[in-house]
C-alpha cells in the first residue's frame, strides 16, 4: 500500500511534468496563431479613404471656434501649397475620413483617426504625421532631434506641448513656457534658486534657452 501511494504520487508528478512541458512548447505557437489571425483580420478590413471635401467636410459637425481658428494658423493657411489646409485639409493631420463621416461601422475605419490631445493616440500616427512635415526643420537631427529624446521615450507626444489650433504661440512667450514646463518639471524649476543667487534672472529666460526638449 505504501509502495502504490508513492508510485502514484510519482505519476501525478510526471503527468504535471509533462502538462508544463507542453504548454511552454503549445504557448508559442497559440500567439503565433491568434497573432496571424488577428493579422488577417486587419488586412480584411475596409480601408478609410480620403473624402475629398476639404475642411468643409469635417466642420460640418466640427464647427466650433476651436476648430475653425486654425484658419488663422500656419497650417490653416491654404494659400501656401505645403500646409495640411492645402493639401487634404483636416484630414492631412487626422487620417482619412471615409468611415467617419459616414454611418458606416460606427463611424469607425482602419487605421483610426489621430487625435492631437496632452498624449496623441494612436502615438505613432501621430509622429508619422508631425515628422512627415517637420522632419527635416532642424538640420541634420533625426526627426529635429525628437526622436530617442527623453520626452518620446516616456510616451509623450508633440501635442504634450504644442497646439496647431490655436493662433498663439505660447512656447514663445517667457512666463507661459515657464508654466508649461513646470506642469511636468515643478520640482527641478524649485531647485533653480542656486542660479537666483548668482543673480541669474530666470524669470526673463525661457525653459528652453538652457534646455533644449528636441534633445537625446
Amino acid at each position: 500500500m505504501r509502495y502504490w501511494n508513492r508510485s502514484s504520487k510519482s505519476e501525478r508528478l510526471a503527468n504535471r511534468l509533462l502538462v508544463a512541458v507542453a504548454l511552454i512548447i503549445a504557448v508559442p505557437f497559440l500567439v503565433i496563431l491568434v497573432r496571424g489571425t488577428q493579422a488577417q483580420s486587419v488586412r480584411d478590413l475596409p480601408k478609410a479613404k480620403y473624402t475629398d471635401g476639404g475642411p468643409e467636410a469635417c466642420l460640418t459637425c466640427h464647427g466650433g471656434p476651436q476648430m475653425t481658428i486654425i484658419a488663422e494658423t500656419p497650417h490653416g493657411n491654404a494659400s501656401n501649397p505645403h500646409t495640411p489646409y492645402a493639401q487634404q485639409g483636416c484630414e492631412s493631420c487626422h487620417g482619412p475620413g471615409s468611415f467617419h463621416v459616414s454611418s458606416a461601422r460606427g463611424g469607425k475605419g482602419f487605421p483610426p483617426l489621430n487625435d492631437f490631445k496632452y498624449v496623441g493616440w494612436p502615438k505613432e500616427g501621430q509622429f508619422d504625421t508631425c515628422l512627415g512635415c517637420h522632419a527635416k526643420t532642424s538640420g541634420d537631427r533625426l526627426g529635429i532631434g525628437w526622436v530617442g529624446s527623453l520626452h518620446e521615450t516616456s510616451g509623450m507626444t508633440c501635442s504634450s506641448c504644442h497646439d496647431v489650433h490655436s493662433n498663439e504661440k505660447p512656447l514663445v512667450n517667457v512666463k507661459r513656457q515657464q508654466f508649461l514646463c513646470a506642469s511636468c518639471h515643478g520640482l527641478q524649476i524649485s531647485k533653480h534658486e542656486g542660479f537666483e543667487r548668482n543673480g541669474i534672472k530666470l524669470e526673463r529666460l525661457k525653459c528652453s534657452t538652457c534646455h533644449d526638449p528636441h534633445q537625446k
